[in-house]
């Protein structure tokens, strides 16, 4: 009897510690720079364990666009505004066809998804597929399927980056976790 009581323990708390896990993983932010500024912003309030995570991805999305649209571009030369422009046009088109990938369950962190086992790309990754070519987000997924932009060290990568008129530090505030 004992024995069986324990094993109910045991069961129990390992139930209890996969739900705890799962628990503190959904309340996560959203994203590594801003957090869940955008949803606060957006809905006066954080987001919690009924929130879908489209719609916190949604919500994110679009108050990082209206950030950067509404930042100074003055400093950079017309054709990186004009490539800025375009990439921030894709953001929105992005956003609005709300197609966002999905992590795999065996994933313990909330983390970056790049693109998910059915093809499903993230919004910086989507940025890259729409100027550079599937191809190349294939590959940086290869590598770097759950990475942080910064922690990608691809030299077509920072090559992008720095002839896309946005910032590394811009594109880590796109980037979402999930």
């Amino acid at each position: 009897m004992k024995v069986l009581t324990m094993l109910g323990f045991m069961v129990m708390a390992a139930f209890l510690g996969i739900t705890l896990a799962s628990t503190q993983q959904q309340l996560q932010p959203i994203n590594t720079v801003l957090g869940d500024e955008s949803f606060i912003a957006t809905y006066g309030r954080k987001p919690d364990l009924r929130t879908p995570q489209s719609l916190r991805i949604e919500t994110h999305l679009a108050y990082v666009e209206d950030k950067l649209r509404q930042s100074s571009v003055t400093h950079l030369p017309a054709h990186l505004q004009q490539k800025r422009q375009r990439l921030l046009d894709l953001l929105q088109q992005y956003r609005e066809a709300g197609n966002f990938p999905q992590s795999e369950p065996n994933v313990s962190q909330y983390k970056p998804c790049f693109m998910d086992k059915n093809g499903t790309i993230c919004a910086v990754g989507y940025l890259i597929e729409q100027t550079e070519g599937r191809a190349i987000a294939e590959r940086i997924n290869a590598r770097h399927p759950y990475d942080y932009i910064q922690d990608m060290n691809m030299p077509e990568v920072q090559e992008w980056i720095e002839s896309s008129g946005l910032t590394e530090e811009e594109y880590e505030m796109i980037q979402t976790s999930h």
